[in-house]
């Protein structure tokens, strides 16, 4: 009754600061970006113009193999009309195809930033499209799918998980800290530390206040941008194994400092160092060993599978173990340190 207590008189508490409507005004914020703003998917074919100069050209085979290998293929009617469409897009490539000697001869005409092994690339995706059309062409690659996916994100929804980890399950590492402090300098600290509860409950009840507006934030967001496909069951439980995980992270940093404005430094520092994981979810090929340590790297990819149709349960579960753990012990370390500082 203690800790329901203390959770009910932090959450009263809680809701006359600016914290709770921050969080949930990010939350919000973040919404509308993605609904508003940006698309449900990106555009991922490069755009390439195509000048066909003699019409005896085999122009339509052409133009098909170049589109097979991923180009948005456009046709112009002149040279001097190809070279303004590179200049209106200055991403653009353009292929000038004419008949020299009596044979057809494709010519690029690119940009000019291009470097050598860019253009060696090019050259050798343009080799291998046609190489492709040509009558008996058997693959030299076998390509075998490990773990096959019935479906797969969006580009909109795809953005959620660093949200979701960062917002929901981190902030809540300032934000707990941010009440600590504020009681430390109130003197709530030093009453609660002669009052009949215990330091436990008193921490705790900060992080179920945390929780509360993490999960609200966390599933405000889900709901509006993913809709009903979520897997909110397993969504539930990791917020709030993540949430509990984060804020245990705040109470260890906040036990060793006195105000605010000598832990920021640890606090938004920690922040910047777990959102480093980011980098690596968004660009797989950059994924060193100290990035995979951090614990926000698996958790981008648990979130990521709460958001499929036929997510890996298993992965969800295992990281709602560990960062339970990491969170019971980080939390015992922590009111201990409390406990010490109270009685010193």
């Amino acid at each position: 009754m203690k800790l329901l207590h203390s959770f009910l008189k932090d959450l009263r508490l809680a809701y006359r600061t600016y914290y709770v409507y921050m969080e949930l005004g990010i939350a919000l914020l973040v919404v509308a970006v993605l609904i508003f703003v940006m698309p449900e998917n990106f555009n991922r074919s490069a755009k390439a113009w195509l000048h066909v100069a003699d019409a005896s050209l085999p122009a339509a085979a052409i133009e098909k193999a170049l589109g097979e290998d991923g180009l948005d293929i456009g046709r112009v009617a002149t040279g001097a009309e190809l070279r303004e469409r590179l200049e209106e897009d200055r991403s653009a490539i353009g292929f000038d195809l004419r008949l020299e000697d009596g044979r057809p001869k494709l010519v690029f005409v690119l940009q000019g930033y291009e470097s050598a092994s860019l253009r060696a690339s090019l050259e050798t995706s343009v080799e291998a499209a046609f190489s492709r059309a040509l009558p008996g062409y058997r693959a030299s690659t076998v390509t075998t799918t490990l773990r096959s996916r019935d479906a797969t994100l969006s580009d909109r929804v795809n953005v959620l998980p660093v949200f979701l980890a960062m917002n929901a399950a981190f902030m809540g590492l300032f934000i707990i800290a941010s009440y600590i402090f504020l009681d430390k300098s109130e003197g709530a600290v030093k009453a609660f530390a002669v009052s009949p509860a215990k330091v436990w409950h008193y921490l705790a009840g900060k992080m179920g206040v945390v929780a509360v507006t993490g999960l609200a934030s966390g599933l405000l967001t889900v709901a509006l941008v993913a809709g009903a496909d979520a897997q909110y069951p397993l969504f539930v439980v990791l917020l709030l194994a993540t949430n509990a995980f984060g804020s245990a992270v705040g109470l260890f940093i906040a036990s060793f400092f006195d105000d605010l404005s000598s832990a920021m430094g640890w606090v938004f520092g920690s922040v910047a160092l777990l959102g480093l994981a980011a980098v690596s979810y968004y660009l797989p090929s950059f994924s060193p060993l100290a990035v995979r340590l951090l614990p926000s790297y698996p958790m981008l990819f648990a979130f990521r599978e709460t958001l499929l149709a036929a997510p890996d349960a298993g992965l969800v579960w295992a990281n709602v173990g560990g960062y339970s753990a990491g969170a019971l012990v980080l939390f015992l370390l922590a009111e201990r340190q409390y406990r010490r500082r109270m009685t010193a």
